[in-house]
């Protein structure tokens, strides 16, 4: 069996900026700073990369999103791992939407 495309479903956004993160470490992050911090990234060239201290990369990536506030479609391609199952390996934002709609 192949790839599958399923439909997670749609992310808000009212900040123009998206952020992928472990939920895990969203405890450990001082929100007005994190804030600022993720203006000055997105604000530069579309987005980049949130360091761990001290300045280990991986810690998060956030980038603006299309055309900014809006709801964005969330797909994933899942694929058949055979006997370790189904596993997600891909997950894709649809940031633009129906090009007819633009």
């Amino acid at each position: 069996m192949g790839d599958e495309r399923i439909r997670l479903g749609e992310v808000g956004v009212d900040s123009g900026q998206l952020l992928v993160i472990d939920p895990c470490y969203l405890a450990e992050w001082d929100h007005e700073r994190l804030y600022d911090e993720l203006c000055r990234i997105t604000t530069e060239d579309f987005g980049g990369q949130l360091e761990y201290a001290p300045g280990r990369p991986g810690l998060a990536v956030a980038f603006s999103s299309g055309f900014g506030d809006s709801a964005y479609e969330v797909w994933a391609t899942v694929r058949d791992f055979g006997p370790w199952g189904r596993r997600l390996a891909r997950v894709e934002i649809d940031l633009l939407g129906e090009e007819d709609d633009l």
